[in-house]
């Protein structure tokens, strides 16, 4: 019966360990990279020395099942820290944050752990990776997307941090300051109804920008709508004009192996 409860008390054990893992070694297949890299805003490349890859799904799940956890501690974080980061056909599905000096991960879901460096720090000598990002300028998502595809054929490429599109342009309204109009609270208080009988809550935002504009001009307040083309046709406010119509243009970071 001892030996039993002991069993028992193992497998949870290991169960509760495997439970930190970010990876699930049953989803490996060849979309699958294992990619620990300095975070590419690091211009001093301060732990490029750890950098590695692993492609081969056989040697994934190898470095899956001896990955290690140590026990939880206080949330911290270094920076630059080093990131070890799980894609998968091309998209970065969750990565960890390797602390090298503080002997610590950060992991997914924002818990921190104790961690043993030596588990990756000699990758980088069987697994070598020398990378490299470009930032492209996009008007559209559909344009994105042609380029996205077009990446996937270059045997380089490994992910990248595609833009959002949330919203189709921006454009301004300028409001007088005066007892109605006394601070860009009241201002918005005054849009919002206005804006959601023509479109949802989630499909704008509303805001006061310190610009130029508002910084020069105290005698005035001009707000910024992003949202789509039909909001900034179909806003029709009395003594008010909607201006500057401003498409969306957006970044995206592609990163490749050198």
């Amino acid at each position: 019966m001892k030996l039993s409860l002991f069993a028992i008390f193992l497998s949870l054990t290991i169960q509760a360990l495997s439970q930190k893992n970010l990876f699930d070694t049953l989803k490996v297949d060849a979309g699958t990279k294992i990619i620990g890299r300095f975070p590419h805003y690091d211009k001093s490349k301060t732990y490029e020395k750890y950098n590695f890859i692993i492609e081969d799904p056989i040697k994934i799940r190898e470095f899956i099942n001896t990955l290690k956890l140590g026990k939880e501690v206080g949330n911290s974080t270094e920076d630059p820290a080093f990131r070890l980061t799980v894609v998968k056909n091309y998209d970065e599905i969750g990565s960890w944050t390797i602390n090298p000096g503080l002997k610590s991960a950060m992991t997914h879901d924002g818990h921190t752990y104790e961690f043993d460096l030596a588990q990756i720090a000699n990758l980088n000598k069987i697994f070598p990776l020398s990378y490299y990002h470009e930032i492209k300028v996009f008007k559209s998502r559909d344009e994105y997307e042609k380029y996205f595809t077009k990446q996937k054929s270059n045997p380089n490429f490994l992910f990248d941090y595609g833009p959002q599109f949330k919203y189709e342009g921006s454009f301004e309204i300028e409001f007088p300051k005066n007892s109605k109009f006394p601070h860009p609270k009241a201002i918005s208080d005054f849009l919002t109804p206005y804006i959601e009988k023509i479109v949802n809550k989630a499909d704008y935002s509303l805001g006061y920008v310190l610009n130029s504009k508002n910084m020069n001009n105290r005698d005035q307040y001009t707000m910024t709508i992003q949202g789509s083309r039909e909001l900034f046709e179909q806003l029709k406010l009395d003594k008010l004009k909607n201006e500057n119509w401003q498409p969306t243009v957006e970044n995206g970071y592609f990163f490749y192996k050198k």
